[in-house]
């Protein structure tokens, strides 16, 4: 059952789900006072989900798939979040503007977080 689940949390699709449920939960258990609280809650927990992505990458037997795949996810979970929190603010009467680019500026950020894991497994096994 353990390995099932951990087999699971190695698809980047399935971390998406997880996050995406995640942030749901968060916002609505926090109750942000405005929508750029919402955003920033919604930032954080995507860099939480582009670190578990990121270490995920050292024990995937095809990385380089796992790197591609891992980055349109990680733009499927933005359009995701795109649509969800301008649902939420709606539903949950936050007020605010609804803009906040800063959570789109985050995805620059993944591909580094990738390379800098594939960098430091490369180093392991040629030192160990």
């Amino acid at each position: 059952m353990i390995e099932m689940i951990f087999e699971l949390l190695q698809k980047p699709f399935i971390q998406v789900l997880v996050f995406l449920l995640l942030t749901i939960i968060s916002i609505s258990i926090i109750g942000p006072k405005n929508t750029e609280n919402t955003w920033n809650v919604a930032g954080i927990i995507f860099i939480g989900f582009m670190l578990v992505n990121a270490i995920v990458i050292c024990v995937v037997p095809q990385y380089w798939t796992y790197f591609f795949y891992s980055l349109g996810c990680s733009v499927l979970y933005l359009i995701s979040i795109a649509v969800i929190i301008p649902i939420m603010t709606k539903l949950l009467k936050i007020e605010g503007a609804g803009e906040s680019a800063m959570i789109f500026i985050y995805i620059i950020y993944h591909p580094v977080f990738l390379l800098f894991m594939l960098f430091l497994k490369w180093v392991y096994f040629k030192v160990f």
